[in-house]
């Protein structure tokens, strides 16, 4: 007994509080918020906005640190230490195997889908109890068939939808998870009936999840077309168009036979970088996501691409001869606020025959 005692003494005697802090981030550079920091025999913590943690540990310690997407790592701490961490990324469900949909799901979908085509444009109703099936823009002469299995690259960074106060923005296009449609290069479609998608504006990965709790990156050279509505039955087209951004997708927001107009979104995360004096102060002290955004007109006949802006003279210059048809538009729509929406019917308008 008095042997073992003295053994436990001295491991405590031996044994000290040290604080361990640091950053983790991905091999981009980008910080990962909600990773785990956990001390194997003790406590744990989570990282913030900024991917900053502060644990106490008893050391030596071995701390394991984990993120949904990412490969676990495991640190040994003999001492106070500031660490910067860049995990590596790893899958974390599904496979190049998995279905977005059975055959059978694919046949009951495709009938609608087809007769819809035809008739120029797809419309689905996204509230009918099949929240898979949703309203697609026309996107040209393309041939409908049963979907054929969809690839997946690494997992991707979990989307964590709720940020602190403090952060101000996303680096996802919707606050939650989103029913969707996916039409590859091959204008196959792919149902989601079994999967909820969001888009990555900072990767410009689509990122799809069947639990909520772990994510893959659809395979960017699979995707043509993806199409998401939102819980209040709004729906949004995404494009893959290299022409304009061979890293992201772009969203669709005019499709005809005269003319393609495009909203290209680029998010950039910005580190609080707040300072003061005690005279004068600097700077920003919250965590923000900025989106960047620019419009693209694609003159589908001679395949020209012209970036526009939201000014009057700017869609004059672009669409000049287009003459009458836009004069008359503009001047029916001269109150209106130059926005997507403008854009949008502006481009119905024109590609009118």
């Amino acid at each position: 007994m008095f042997l073992a005692g003295f053994v436990i003494l001295s491991q405590l005697a031996f044994a000290q509080k040290v604080t361990v802090s640091g950053v983790i981030k991905n091999n981009e550079g980008s910080p990962l918020r909600a990773a785990i920091i956990k001390d194997i025999a003790g406590d744990k913590v989570k990282t913030d906005s900024a991917g900053f943690f502060k644990l106490a540990v008893n050391a030596p310690a071995k701390l394991k640190i984990s993120c949904v997407g990412y490969r676990d790592t495991t640190i040994n701490v003999t001492a106070a230490i500031e660490l910067d961490i860049t995990l590596r990324i790893g899958v974390n469900i599904a496979d190049s195997k998995d279905h977005f949909a059975t055959d059978a799901q694919n046949s009951i979908m495709m009938a609608p889908l087809k007769t819809a085509m035809e008739a120029s444009s797809i419309n689905i109703n996204p509230l009918a109890n099949r929240p898979e099936l949703i309203h697609v823009p026309k996107i040209g002469n393309i041939y409908m068939q049963r979907g054929n299995d969809f690839n997946v690259i690494a997992g991707a960074t979990f989307p964590v939808f709720n940020p602190k106060e403090e952060t101000k923005g996303s680096r996802y296009f919707y606050k939650d998870w989103a029913h969707g449609v996916v039409i590859n290069t091959k204008g196959e479609i792919n149902s989601g009936e079994n999967y909820l998608f969001d888009y990555d504006k900072v990767g410009g990965g689509l990122l799809a999840t069947k639990d909520r709790h772990s994510a893959i990156e659809v395979d960017r050279d699979q995707v043509s077309f993806f199409t998401m509505v939102s819980s209040g039955g709004d729906t949004v087209t995404f494009a893959n168009v290299p022409q304009i951004d061979p890293a992201h997708y772009v969203q669709l927001l005019s499709s005809g036979n005269k003319y393609k107009i495009y909203k290209a979104i680029k998010t950039n995360f910005t580190k609080a970088n707040y300072h003061t004096d005690g005279i004068t102060s600097t700077g920003n002290n919250y965590d923000e996501y900025v989106d960047e955004i620019s419009y693209y007109v694609i003159n589908v006949q001679t395949n020209q691409m012209q970036k526009i802006t939201l000014k009057k003279k700017a869609i004059k210059d672009v669409f000049a001869k287009e003459g009458d048809k836009l004069n008359k538009f503009m001047s029916t729509h001269s109150s209106d606020d130059i926005d997507d929406s403008y854009l949008s019917s502006l481009g119905s308008t024109l590609n009118e025959q």
